[in-house]
């Protein structure tokens, strides 16, 4: 890969990342590491502490007080696994839902005004290109915002 493709793509990461810093702004008290939780716990949930603790590279009781505060505001529930009553499982429930959704709502707002910027030839290359870059990132676990 040529120097310059990857300082292109940094570019273009760096364009993303502040449109999803503008679209967390959005989502009032919530922290970013708040609404990783929620993500990861709505794409991979229903989990358990540990497991969403790996998941976002922290201590089990830092995120175990996250899960805490998540709960209270009513956006995760904890409720006991199935097979053994001991084991506390993590899952959002639809007020967490709604949040993530008005963060991705306010992201491809924000991409959406971005697009319309570019031609439609423009837009059709990006389209293909990014799918090709995705797919060649498709073992990668994507909970990040």
């Amino acid at each position: 890969m040529s120097h310059d493709s990857a300082w292109l793509v940094e570019e273009a990461s760096l364009v993303l990342v502040e449109v999803t810093l503008d679209a967390v702004a959005e989502m009032g008290d919530l922290s970013l590491t708040q609404l990783r939780a929620l993500l990861a716990v709505d794409r991979h949930g229903p989990l358990n502490l540990s497991s969403l603790a790996t998941r976002l590279n922290m201590s089990l009781s830092a995120a175990g007080r996250m899960v805490d505060r998540l709960d209270g505001s009513g956006l995760l529930r904890r409720f006991p696994a199935p097979h053994s009553r001991r084991e506390i499982r993590i899952e959002t429930t639809s007020d967490g839902r709604e949040v993530l959704e008005r963060l991705r709502s306010a992201r491809r707002r924000r991409i959406g005004t971005v697009l319309e910027r570019l031609t439609p030839d423009a837009r059709a290359q990006l389209t293909h290109v990014l799918q090709e870059f995705t797919a060649a990132d498709a073992s990668r676990d994507h909970d990040d915002l």
